[in-house]
């Protein structure tokens, strides 16, 4: 039986907002909803004004996973693998910050969708998951690296091998969030993103720039793209109009 597309619904701003919107609010990803997410981010990558995304769900759920009907009529297999992990990693790599906002389910593939992203915040009734080995397959988008890289690799491997759901709480303490609030995560992702916001532009772009070639290629690496951002960070104009305004306030 065919499912429902999940639908993507857009509140832009300076703070953009991505709720996906899917059937009985599970968010189900299907191909069309990884290729319809993949071509919003990319269309709204260089927008100027633009500093935060959030991704979110439902109360019921940020994203319960892959659409498991469609997963067993794949045609193109390696297809939808590559178009997986290209969103995954163009999320990880986009030039500005990017919040998950968990309510609910994020399970297997919605997993691996909001561990890309540079934040999660989450409320008590977030589940988070990574079920594949329970359904004869591994995780999808590279979320073993990220779940070794996130939270160790005794933890990663307990995650990855067991398929075990983690609690909001759990979750919090395996460091695979960020914020942990009672209830809307939206709202709490939102007041990290007015956080985010006091800085310019330019700085978090070379900020997360730095961040990510530093875990990426080492430190070495991440030295050069460093000396690169502050370098051009100290010419930037607003940065010098930010400087100049705090020596003469502290004159």
């Amino acid at each position: 039986m065919p499912s429902e597309t999940t639908q993507i619904r857009i509140s832009p701003g300076p703070v953009t907002v991505f709720q996906l919107d899917g059937h009985k609010g599970l968010n189900l990803l299907s191909v069309a909803t990884l290729q319809g997410l993949l071509k919003l981010l990319q269309s709204q990558r260089d927008v100027p004004d633009l500093h935060v995304v959030i991704l979110s769900g439902s109360q019921r759920a940020f994203c319960a996973g892959a659409d498991m009907n469609e997963l067993l009529q794949l045609a193109d297999i390696p297809a939808y693998i590559e178009l997986g992990q290209e969103l995954t990693q163009t999320i990880e790599n986009y030039p500005i910050p990017v919040i998950a906002a968990i309510e609910g389910y994020a399970l297997g593939a919605g997993f691996s969708l909001a561990l890309a992203c540079d934040f999660r915040v989450i409320s008590a009734s977030a589940r988070l998951g990574q079920l594949a080995v329970h359904n004869g397959l591994v995780p999808p988008f590279g979320n073993i690296q990220r779940l070794l890289q996130v939270c160790g690799p005794a933890r990663g491997r307990e995650l990855i091998l067991t398929g075990r759901t983690l609690t909001a709480q759990n979750a919090f303490n395996y460091h695979l969030a960020d914020r942990l609030v009672e209830t809307n995560a939206l709202e709490g992702a939102q007041q990290l993103a007015s956080e985010l916001m006091q800085a310019p532009r330019h700085a978090l772009v070379w900020a997360k720039e730095v961040i990510q070639r530093t875990l990426e290629s080492g430190h070495a690496v991440g030295y050069a793209h460093q000396e690169n951002a502050l370098a051009d960070c100290l010419a930037h104009p607003e940065s010098r109009r930010i400087m100049q305004g705090f020596l003469e306030k502290k004159a």
